[in-house]
């Protein structure tokens, strides 16, 4: 099975974000089924997302930040599973980090700084509540979604 994750994403952008963004396509991995759209804030200016969907897997990273997000889906490639069922789900998956996304572009969430432990830079972390789940955004790890 092969989702098309453009549509999807397409879709999805449309569901969650309204005119109070901007988006705008992002160049992509296109013959690798990978897709990218920029999403900016009207109202909080310098917060932008970029949020990306493959087959297997969806992510957002936040460039300001320098933090990012990812959630594995099984494609289903393997398995006899309904085809409409494993599409729905990472439609449902992509539609989660969305709103995480659309939270941090409103202002919300808790931005932590501490020195890197090489002494050198910082290190961030973004704690976002979404849907009732608590995401940690890091530079090189994240973990979410956990219940709050």
């Amino acid at each position: 099975m092969t989702t098309d994750n453009k549509a999807m994403l397409g879709r999805v952008m449309t569901e969650v974000f309204n005119e109070d963004f901007d988006t705008m396509p992002v160049n992509s991995d296109e013959a690798r089924g990978s897709h990218s759209v920029q999403v900016s804030s009207r109202y909080h200016e310098g917060r932008t997302v970029i949020i990306r969907a493959g087959h297997v897997w969806m992510d957002a990273f936040i460039p300001e930040l320098n933090v990012q997000t990812s959630v594995l889906v099984d494609d289903g490639e393997e398995d006899d599973e309904d085809e409409e069922a494993i599409e729905a789900y990472k439609e449902g998956e992509l539609k989660r980090i969305c709103r995480v996304m659309h939270a941090y572009l409103e202002g919300r969430g808790r931005i932590s700084e501490r020195r890197s432990l090489l002494g050198r830079g910082i290190v961030r972390k973004l704690v976002i509540e979404s849907d009732g789940l608590e995401w940690r955004l890091g530079r090189n790890h994240w973990s979410g979604p956990k219940p709050v």
